[in-house]
């Protein structure tokens, strides 16, 4: 039995799925506001029960997240048996091929997950994970395309469920606050190459292209409602402005003082936590109040199991999402 704790432990390390519940929540706010909307009555997330479709949802994410986590594992292993020599690969608790069996399930796991959404679902999924490949192969090398990708990422993973989503603020938040942190996250660790004022420039010039790219995109397919849904006014944005400050309070709180890579695994995690966060503030701004508390008390539960997981594996620095 302790053995097999122990495994279990380092498959944990090893895929960070400590925290994996910020991905889980983007993925269960698009399903359950499509779930609200009769536009999307014909897409397989109106359709399917409700716990089909969250516990469809949660592989798919937990799949994505794993695939993403231990390929970069594989990838940096002589890295990591240099500058991190704890990490499960370079410490010889699991082997390079079983993390390879974890990688490719993982994969596997997330395409097969993505398959009741329809085809579109499938074909946004195979673009999250090459995505991923790219960013763990080439992209985090360039630090300006490797935060822009990581945030892409996230765009692709959080509409398979709807590929047709017309309310895309929600999506454009999560983008902007990964890129954010990712940046801010990059320059606590001091990684190599530093960002330039040509890396910034880059990423601000990629963050207004895609920003564009993905509100345009909701007010093409909502032309009456353009950015928010078309019975709801600019009030309703103040929710997601207050979890913006309180994101910004937490880290200011919870980081400020830290500086080094333990300051950038701080400001991951709490990251991470606060996509439940916005997802409650979405759907308190629509007035959908039940999935408002089903979404905190997940959140609340989400968070718990966050640090007791992180407490448990606490070897390895964490990551926003896809190992940003």
């Amino acid at each position: 039995m302790q053995r097999l704790a122990e495994k279990l432990l380092t498959a944990f390390q090893l895929t960070r799925l400590s925290l994996v519940f910020g991905a889980i929540a983007d993925v269960w706010f698009i399903v359950i506001y499509t779930r609200s909307d009769t536009r999307y009555d014909l897409l397989p997330a109106f359709e399917m029960p409700l716990a089909i479709d969250l516990v469809t949802a949660a592989l798919l994410a937990v799949g994505l997240f794993a695939f993403a986590t231990s390929l970069n594992d594989l990838l940096d292993l002589r890295h990591d048996a240099a500058f991190s020599p704890a990490r499960p690969l370079p410490a010889g608790r699991i082997r390079a091929g079983q993390a390879v069996v974890i990688t490719i399930g993982a994969l596997l796991l997330a395409i097969a997950a993505a398959i009741p959404f329809g085809t579109g679902g499938l074909v946004l999924a195979v673009l999250a994970a090459t995505a991923a490949l790219f960013y763990n192969a080439t992209g985090k090398y360039l630090p300006a395309i490797g935060v822009i990708t990581a945030g892409l990422v996230h765009v692709a993973h959080m509409l398979i469920p709807n590929h047709e989503m017309a309310f895309m603020l929600p999506v454009w938040l999560i983008f902007t606050h990964v890129l954010v942190t990712s940046v801010i996250g990059y320059q606590l660790e001091g990684k190599r190459p530093q960002l330039t004022l040509l890396g910034y420039t880059g990423i601000l010039m990629g963050w207004v292209f895609w920003s564009v790219v993905i509100l345009g995109l909701g007010a093409q397919r909502d032309p009456m409602g353009y950015f928010l849904p078309g019975e709801l006014g600019l009030e309703t944005l103040v929710w997601p402005i207050l979890a913006i400050i309180g994101f910004i309070a937490i880290a200011w709180w919870k980081v400020g003082p830290v500086k080094g890579p333990h300051g950038a695994e701080k400001l991951r995690r709490y990251a991470a936590m606060w996509h439940g966060v916005y997802a409650v503030a979405w759907f308190a701004a629509v007035g959908l109040w039940h999935a408002t508390i089903l979404m905190a008390v997940f959140t609340v539960v989400g968070i718990a199991t966050m640090t007791l997981l992180k407490e448990l594996t606490s070897t390895d620095p964490g990551m926003v999402g896809y190992r940003v």
